[in-house]
């Protein structure tokens, strides 16, 4: 299947992937504990509602984040919610805001006003699981990008693959080793087409071309960040494109990843 291009809520993904960032040593715990079936669902092979969409989703509903910024000033509050329901591609059939039909004394407590805003915060959370699975969709994207976040990321899940290991053979038996790590499983066409150009079919140790254009000889590899033999896990956001040279000496006991990659554009 082609992929399909998508709306995007880019500026309120980054503030939503800025948390993620900021507050991943003290909360990615927590929100593993918390979802944590959906955690191990997603964790035994490749799906693309990954670990990291939970971790996201743990952070609240955009709706409770747009009723804590109101102001209570009508016109930047009604534009706060407004390019909101843009950015997300949603468009309520509500009536406009007109400050002008109010009295030029008025508190706008209560007023007409006041109830139009209120309807297109009733709006927002009446659809905020749609707002959510958008904002939190276009954080992914961001830190997808971030190699040297995921790493962080899939060590903190390792932790919690390792101490929760008994209760993911319990639910994925099937999924699971004799020595107890999660069984390597074949990659779907989506994830490495996605990690290919995420990684701009470069490797990303040595930066050997690996689109097959210039040399067809250089064997591209899928590799965990976090290996398998260190509670890495299947999640989709744990693996990099290498070059077969360096995911052979890389090994299983290593978590390196690599923070190059190729702008727009150079400063110099």
């Amino acid at each position: 299947m082609a992929l399909k291009e998508e709306f995007l809520a880019l500026s309120s993904g980054v503030y939503l992937a800025s948390c993620a960032v900021g507050y991943l040593d003290e909360h990615a715990s927590i929100a593993f504990e918390d979802f944590k079936e959906e955690i191990i669902d997603s964790i035994v092979r490749p799906k693309k509602r990954t670990a990291l969409h939970v971790y996201l989703d743990s952070f609240g509903s955009m709706a409770d984040h747009l009723r804590d910024a109101k102001e209570g000033d009508l016109e930047k509050d009604f534009k706060l919610v407004t390019e909101l329901l843009k950015e997300v591609n949603l468009e309520a059939e509500l009536p406009e805001l007109n400050l002008d039909s109010c009295a030029e004394d008025c508190q706008h407590d209560g007023c007409e006003c006041d109830k139009i805003l209120d309807q297109y915060f009733d709006y927002v959370y009446e659809h905020s699981s749609v707002i959510d699975a958008r904002i939190v969709q276009a954080a992914f994207q961001i830190l997808f990008q971030d190699r040297q976040f995921l790493r962080k990321f899939h060590l903190e899940l390792a932790r919690f693959i390792e101490k929760n290991m008994d209760a993911i053979r319990e639910r994925h038996s099937d999924h699971v080793t004799q020595r107890g790590y999660i069984k390597r499983r074949p990659f779907p066409v989506w994830l490495k087409t996605a990690v290919f150009h995420r990684d701009k079919g470069t490797c990303t140790f040595c930066r050997r071309d690996l689109t097959h254009l210039v040399r067809p000889q250089n064997i591209k590899h899928i590799d965990h960040i976090v290996p398998l033999a260190l509670y890495g896990s299947n999640d989709a956001s744990n693996f990099q494109l290498l070059c077969e040279t360096c995911n052979t000496s890389k090994g299983a006991r290593s978590t390196k990843t690599s923070a190059v990659n190729v702008p727009f554009w150079n400063l110099d």
